[in-house]
């Protein structure tokens, strides 16, 4: 039974694999079909990639902001810098590249190392609470997504899709509240009713998997705490408004100036991209660029040339400086090892 059940997962995690490479080059064919490459190049060259090193450094002031606002969401586990940053990094990487966001397993995963050592163990951040505090962010930018939308929806007419998109994001959230408050509010009440159901499991189930359950818990206990909530929440706009800038910065590069139009390529990436995944996000956030720009009136070749330009201003930094960092981290853990 066991081995058909890995054989399955295989199956599904090669399915996935394919449907995504399937949509990529889907993606990429219909750009290529559709559009001018002599204007998108000529695009390119006419840029002015001053605005280009702009719209990097707000990508890299994205990952100070994330990184205080998981310290934000971590507070009780003392959670350090630069750890943090190193797992952040290397996490966003793997998304791109593994389905179903595993980079986010990969990023709680990285932490683990660092409660090796003794003085650690009890204050450091494992892996199943690191995994729950991820769980938690995804609340927050859901939270910003809706704010995003509400505004856009206020300033510029759009279509109806995106109106509808907005209103359904709340409702998750009206919903997914109330389940986490309830969960919260009732912590003690579930944990024993799974107790009594790992029971019934083969022996050990119970030991194993319900102190994973409480440290996963342990990620949301921000939420207890109006500080900790106050500078998450503060952070998540700063991200978001990094973000934003960034989107502007490169837009200005190209002679676009539209910052509601910035604002809104940032709502449709965060959802496409989501809904949509393929490896490295190749082709659809390309094509996501063109399809809204194209709302505010931008020629669909010079869309794609900033899309381009800002697929790598958003994918280089975390590229390089995860591998960076990465290598570093290695290096002192085989030093300190060693000594």
């Amino acid at each position: 039974m066991k081995a058909w059940l890995e054989h399955l997962k295989a199956r599904l995690h090669l399915l996935r694999w394919l449907l995504s490479l399937g949509v990529m080059f889907l993606s990429v064919w219909l750009l290529i079909r559709e559009l001018d490459w002599a204007q998108v190049l000529g695009a390119l060259r006419a840029a002015n990639y001053t605005w280009v090193i702009v719209g990097v450094l707000a990508i890299v002031g994205t990952f100070f902001a994330r990184v205080w606002r998981w310290q934000a969401l971590l507070w009780r586990a003392g959670l350090r810098f630069w750890p943090a940053l190193t797992a952040l990094l290397v996490g966003q990487v793997g998304n791109l590249v593994l389905p179903m966001r595993g980079g986010d397993l990969v990023r709680a995963m990285w932490l683990r190392p660092e409660r090796g050592a003794e003085r650690d163990v009890e204050r450091g951040a494992g892996a199943s609470e690191a995994l729950g505090s991820v769980a938690l962010e995804k609340v927050w930018d859901l939270l910003a997504l809706l704010l995003c939308g509400l505004l856009l929806l206020v300033l510029v007419p759009l279509p109806e899709w995106f109106s509808s998109s907005t209103w359904s994001t709340a409702g998750i959230l009206v919903v997914g509240g109330v389940a986490l408050w309830a969960g919260l509010r009732w912590q003690e009440v579930l944990f024993r009713w799974a107790a009594l159901i790992l029971a019934r499991f083969p022996a050990g189930w119970d030991k194993a998997l319900l102190p994973r359950l409480q440290r996963l818990a342990q990620g949301l206990d921000s939420l207890h705490s109006t500080q900790a909530s106050s500078r998450a929440f503060v952070w998540t706009m700063v991200t978001w408004g990094l973000g934003a800038a960034s989107n502007w910065a490169v837009m200005q590069a190209f002679g676009v100036d539209s910052p509601i139009a910035a604002i809104f390529l940032l709502a449709t990436l965060m959802v496409g991209n989501a809904v949509v995944p393929t490896p490295a996000r190749l082709g659809v956030y390309e094509g996501i660029c063109v399809v809204s720009l194209g709302l505010f009136d931008v020629p669909y070749d010079l869309a794609l040339a900033i899309g381009l330009v800002l697929h790598l201003v958003v994918m280089g930094p975390p590229l390089i400086t995860a591998g960076v960092l990465a290598l570093g981290t290695q290096i002192a853990r085989r030093t300190h090892g060693s000594a």
